[in-house]
């Protein structure tokens, strides 16, 4: 982790098929700095909409049922201050598209909730739990920077 304290202008979410990790911390973030900080999401490859991610979200009431999942190719800004990857091989990713630039790349490796559940109560709770996750990340990683 960063122990520079200022908050980025932009972030950048990174994790493998923007379904779940990346667009659910997109959406976690706009709800805290959406005002201050340019915030966007995307995969090493897209995938399909995601319904639990949409609904574990509208839980704390955040409407992600819109969301279009996009590459990290189709992503035409490369002037990110910050990337946070969720996996390492999203990490890497990064890492080869970033290479010339002075972005800053973090990897938070974080499960995919759906790994490991054997039943949909068992699936949502996995999803909770990864929404509490990355809110507890977010809240740690940018509320110093944002105080100072």
């Amino acid at each position: 982790m960063t122990t520079n304290p200022k908050l980025p202008q932009s972030v950048l979410f990174v994790c493998t098929l923007n379904s779940i990790r990346s667009p659910m911390a997109e959406a976690l973030m706009k709800k805290q700095f959406g005002q201050d900080i340019y915030i966007q999401s995307c995969g090493i490859s897209t995938g399909e909409l995601n319904q639990l991610m949409v609904n574990i979200l509208s839980e704390v009431g955040i409407d992600k049922s819109k969301h279009i999942s996009r590459s990290l190719e189709e992503i035409s800004d490369t002037s990110f201050d910050l990337v946070i990857a969720f996996t390492k091989d999203a990490g890497e990713a990064a890492k080869a598209i970033f290479d010339d630039s002075d972005t800053e790349i973090e990897v938070w490796p974080l499960p995919d909730p759906t790994e490991g559940a054997h039943d949909v109560r068992a699936m949502m709770n996995n999803y909770r739990s990864l929404r509490e996750n990355i809110d507890m990340r977010l809240k740690r990683r940018f509320s110093a920077a944002e105080n100072t």
